[in-house]
This record gives structure tokens, sequence and C-alpha cells, in this order.
């Protein structure tokens, strides 16, 4: 059963003043979600073009060295660099995540309350108006999901990323100390498969805490999707 809204100060639920600041509400929310996914884009594609331009640069040097140690001192310094940014920017992204999903939340509880004042509308609001995790995901235009989902999220994909750089990273170090090749591929292919479990676990346990924070005030009346993972459908 749903709980009755809260009635701030006495005033009726239909009165304008109380319809003007619910609309206030609805657009600040709905301001804070475009300026966490504008955030989260801009550091993804912060994060893209840094390792495009390495490429790039190391690909000119080691043109021009034929991989002499200039190439390989330059490779050695950048590629920290680079994973560095990496890891900040998928904790920032899970967070900017995080956030959006929080004032999904809230936009999910007023739109229950305006569906509680005018119940006939209903058939013409295309989003959900539950505040547990179906209700968020919905509305970010998502169906029901599982944990595998994470992986296409933004944060998700940064840290696959991620893995490639340190697992690319090692196998420069390695090949530098003359190791065979078949070791080589084979300690790097573990590399990359613990980094993206490291990555993938983390972001599992950053959504449950998220689940378990916020109390469901209007939860779905189906039971089954209260257990899914959320995260921002859009591009961030």
């Amino acid at each position: 059963m749903d709980t009755e809204p809260p009635n701030p100060g006495g005033m009726p639920l239909d009165d304008p003043r109380t319809i003007t600041m619910l609309v206030t509400e609805h657009i600040a929310l709905q301001g804070l979600r475009a300026a966490t996914i504008t955030d989260s884009s801009g550091r993804a594609t912060l994060y893209l073009a840094s390792i495009s331009g390495m490429l790039v640069a190391l690909s000119l040097l080691g043109s021009a060295t034929r991989l002499g140690q200039s190439f390989i001192i330059t490779a050695l310094v950048v590629t920290p660099t680079l994973i560095f940014l990496g890891l900040a920017t998928y904790l920032r992204v899970l967070q900017s995540a995080l956030e959006d999903a929080f004032y999904t939340l809230g936009i999910n509880r007023l739109r229950h309350l305006y569906l509680q004042l005018q119940p006939g509308f209903r058939p013409y609001f295309v989003q959900s108006d539950r505040d547990n995790n179906w209700g968020v995901l919905a509305e970010k235009g998502s169906a029901r999901s599982n944990s595998w989902q994470i992986l296409l999220t933004t944060a998700g994909s940064v840290g696959v990323i991620n893995s490639v750089l340190i697992a690319s990273y090692t196998a420069g170090i390695l090949l530098g100390l003359h190791s065979a090749p078949p070791l080589v591929l084979v300690i790097c292919s573990l590399i990359f498969v613990a980094s993206n479990t490291l990555h993938f676990s983390h972001q599992q346990r950053a959504w449950s805490g998220f689940s378990q924070q916020h109390s469901r005030l209007f939860p779905s009346d189906d039971p089954t999707v209260d257990n899914v993972q959320t995260d921002q459908a859009s591009p961030k």
C-alpha cells in the first residue's frame, strides 16, 4: 500500500502554491540530471581523446626513433598517467550515475504525487511513478535488467578500457624484460580479467549500497524487480 504524501504546513495539495513548489522542484531535479549527464559525457570524451592522442603521438615517435629508447621511456611515462586518468574518470562517472539515480528517484516520487492528485491522468504518464530500482530504470528508458547491464554503462565501458591499458602496460614491461611472448599473453590476460572483475564488483557494491541507503516509499507492485542494478542509460 502506498504511503500517503505529507501535507507540509497544512497547505492543501491542490493549492496553486503547492503545485508551483512541486513543479519548481521537478524542474530543478531535471536540471541536476542534465548536469550529471553533461559532466559524465565530458569526462568520458576527455579520457578517450587523451588515449587517441597518446596512440597517435607514440606512433609518430616510434616511426621517428625506430622504437628506440626515447619511445620506450615516453611510453613508460605516459601510460601510467593515462591509467590514473582512467581510474579518476571511472570513479567520477560512477558518482555521477549514482547522483542521477538519486535525482530520478525524486522525480518519480513527485510523479507519484501528481497521480495521487489526478488519478485519471495515469494513462497519459509514460514514465514510472515508483521509486524502487525498476522505477529508476524505467525513468531512464530501460527495461528490467540484471547485473550484466553494468558493462553497458559509461562507468562499465571506462572500466574495460582501463583494464586494457593496465594489461598493455604490463605487457610492455614484460616484453622489455625479454619475457617469452606466450607467457606475456597469459599474464596480461589474467591481469585484464582481474581488473575487469574489480571494476565490475566495485560497481555492484556501489549500486547495492545506493539501494540500501534510500528507502522505497512507493515500490513496484512486482517485488521481483527490486534487485536489478541501475545506472544511467544515457551516454554518461
